[in-house]
């Protein structure tokens, strides 16, 4: 439920704010993320627009408290003067804008080695064993793709979790795999081309990339990169708990029932969609109720 309210108290350490309401007083909470957001703007006297879950309540010291699922806006308006110190409306009007003008765009997905089913312990480097990537002009229509399975260096054989992962066998993988310098050239060549905006979903495929130069001893492409999280952004945006996953993201986004299949071009792919209907729902807010519904689960 959406309500719009005068600050009457704060409560930093529990969280709470009190808000006036036709002469009584309604207590709400926000989560630690929230909390590291907007405690800079509450102040007594404020205005706030709020989303606050009706059937949610929990006891924060003192205060029975409803949880706050979403901040429009906080202002204070005075009697000579209005100020805005947080308007959701302006900020996602700014990222649209900003993914919109990408200039050439790079989606890119790696898939990577991975451990034996019985390994334990510490001490096991990922190296990228797979690349996708579809590069996109300035309209968002793809002008390249590339895709090709990459020769590790220290894990000289896949692991049969890998293997079972990747939907290949060891045999197939290294009759079709390019050597590491061969990729690393390809990947420079396309940066240089193109000097695109790399999305990833999460930060594990710019971590394993960035570590693969270190590993192969070649100069690190480091400086020519700049990455975009789309997993992070989709989080930050509806104001998730946890991490959306990409494939269960596609579905809630086109209504269908992708399974992922660990390729990675059909990644970057995925990607690339989501990215695309969430850059639209950032102005018609089509899916935001049914993206936090579905993975906002308490």
């Amino acid at each position: 439920m959406r309500i719009r309210g005068l600050i009457h108290m704060i409560e930093l350490d529990h969280k709470v704010i009190g808000l006036k309401l036709y002469k009584k007083i309604k207590f709400f909470y926000f989560q630690n993320s929230q909390m590291n957001t907007f405690k800079r703007y509450l102040y007594q006297d404020n205005w706030i627009d709020l989303e606050y879950e009706e059937d949610n309540m929990s006891r924060k010291g003192q205060y029975l408290a409803y949880r706050i699922s979403y901040v429009y806006k906080i202002e204070a308006i005075g009697r000579f003067d209005h100020v805005t110190y947080y308007d959701k409306n302006i900020l996602d009007k700014s990222l649209h804008t900003f993914l919109n003008n990408l200039g050439h765009t790079m989606f890119l997905d790696l898939e990577m080695t991975m451990p034996s089913y019985t390994f334990k312990g510490k001490g096991f480097r990922t190296e990228l064993i797979q690349a996708g990537i579809e590069i996109c002009d300035e309209k968002f229509d793809v002008i390249k793709k590339y895709s090709n399975y990459v020769k590790p260096k220290i894990n000289k054989e896949l692991s049969k979790r890998a293997e079972d992962f990747l939907g290949i066998t060891s045999i197939e993988f290294y009759k079709r795999c390019i050597e590491y310098k061969k990729f690393y050239n390809d990947f420079n060549e396309m940066l240089f081309t193109y000097s695109p905006a790399i999305v990833v979903f999460g930060k594990n495929d710019q971590l394993v990339l960035n570590d693969s130069y270190d590993i192969n001893n070649v100069p690190s492409l480091k400086n020519k990169t700049r990455y975009i999280n789309l997993c992070q952004l989709i989080k930050n945006y509806y104001e998730l708990k946890n991490d959306p996953g990409l494939f269960k993201l596609l579905s809630v986004y086109y209504n269908n029932s992708e399974n992922q299949i660990h390729d990675a071009l059909d990644d970057c792919e995925a990607t690339r969609l989501v990215f695309l209907a969430f850059k639209e729902d950032i102005l018609s807010n089509k899916y935001k109720a049914k993206i936090r519904e579905t993975f906002n689960i308490n």
